[in-house]
């Protein structure tokens, strides 16, 4: 498959498996323009986190992999295993051991792979203020002028955000929104306390978005973690 992220762009050839960090948009097609079979997992930052007992998570939060094509025959076994564990009939002990087990591999990598740097002066103002979205995903009244660093011009600041994540930064603000309702509704909380908690206008704001960005309604996706 192609894959590609930002400006990026690999081959992905069978059997490799290619991990990007989110901070730009990033998809993927086969190369023959055919359906094929693949398999994709998103792991948030807090995961990886709690697996190695960190109280904070900021140090990882601009990890990426300085080569994001892994042609490592055991990682992508595991990965495989791992998958169709859980996807099948396995115990919660075989799932939970098999994710943990990947996940401690993965993070092996992260910690010798070079950080993003985040002493760029060019790049600080973009990341300060994708941090605070990231942190506070519902507070509905944020505007550009609170995003800003104090001497960064609006305009800058909004073409600063398309350089780091492809996004503008209200993209982000829902893409971020979404992120929470999802974990909320796996926990069964209503449509309408998920909305009002994330920072949508209402239920039906929340359906628009879902369906726009995930190709399925707040219910739809709801009902995958009941089955």
């Amino acid at each position: 498959m192609r894959s590609g992220r930002g400006p990026e762009r690999r081959l992905v050839q069978p059997g490799q498996l290619v991990a990007w960090d989110p901070s730009r948009a990033h998809a993927g097609a086969a190369v023959d323009g055919q359906p094929g079979p693949s398999r994709l997992m998103n792991i948030e930052i807090a995961c990886l986190a709690a697996l190695a007992g960190d109280q904070e998570n900021d140090v990882l939060a601009d990890i990426a992999f300085a080569e994001p094509v892994l042609s490592d025959p055991d990682l992508s076994r595991d990965f495989v295993r791992m998958h169709i564990a859980l996807e099948g009939s396995s115990t919660r002990l075989e799932r939970d051991e098999r994710l943990a087990e990947w996940l401690c591999t993965l993070r092996t990598l992260l910690d010798e792979a070079p950080a993003a740097s985040t002493t760029d002066p060019a790049r600080r103002p973009g990341s300060t203020a994708g941090l605070r979205l990231s942190r506070r995903p519902s507070e509905r009244n944020v505007g550009l002028d609170e995003l800003a660093a104090a001497g960064v011009a609006k305009f800058r600041l909004i073409r600063l955000f398309r350089d780091w994540t492809g996004l503008p930064p209200h993209a982000l603000q829902v893409a971020h929104r979404i992120r929470v309702a999802r974990r909320m509704l796996e926990t069964n909380q209503t449509i309408a306390e998920t909305a009002a908690a994330t920072g949508f206008a209402d239920q039906s704001h929340l359906h628009r978005h879902f369906v726009d960005g995930l190709w399925m309604t707040p219910g739809e996706d709801q009902r995958r973690f009941k089955t």
